[in-house]
């Protein structure tokens, strides 16, 4: 199945925009910015619907028969299948992300969260031993798991070069 464009679900805006522009001509620029596309995709896109060379040499296409493109493309089935499409994806993701909301586990409250993000490599909380061949976590409760384990994991990400030689060197 081929790729369908990226810029599907923006084309009624699109349409909407360009009407409301002034002038008779289109350059690369506004298509980028209504259709949300990078300047090869603008560029394609106005080769596509009758560009030609403009003044300073830019790109640019008539106004008008951008938008009778972008409406012919927007009238076909394809276009109502894709955006279709992309609504269910977006309201999936929107289930998987309201899904893990509701599983998040607090691992540490306030001031703790705080000692736990700024946890350096030099200063791993009592419990936790790091050799440069073994790491050791001991703990007497899930919280306390949760918030040691949470520590050397913020100490990796705060001072991984110096965890990195301590493992290298040892």
């Amino acid at each position: 199945m081929p790729a369908k464009p990226s810029y599907f679900h923006r084309v009624g805006e699109a349409i909407e925009a360009l009407q409301q522009v002034p002038s008779d001509w289109v350059d690369r620029r506004a298509v980028e910015e209504v259709l949300g596309v990078s300047k090869t995709v603008a560029w394609r896109i106005m080769r596509h619907c009758g560009a030609v060379d403009g003044p300073g040499n830019t790109l640019v296409c008539g106004r008008s028969g951008l938008v009778a493109a972008l409406a012919k493309l927007q009238a076909t089935g394809e276009f109502e299948r894709e955006a279709r499409r992309r609504d269910r994806v977006s309201a999936y993701l929107e289930h998987l992300a309201q899904l893990g909301r509701t599983k998040r586990t607090t691992v540490a409250k306030r001031g703790r969260a705080l000692e736990l993000l700024s946890s350096r490599f030099g200063k791993l909380p009592a419990g936790v031993e790091l050799t440069p061949r073994r790491l050791t976590v001991e703990f007497s409760s899930p919280e306390e798991f949760l918030e040691r384990v949470g520590a050397v994991i913020f100490a990796l990400q705060n001072d991984f070069e110096a965890v990195k030689e301590f493992i290298e060197v040892g």
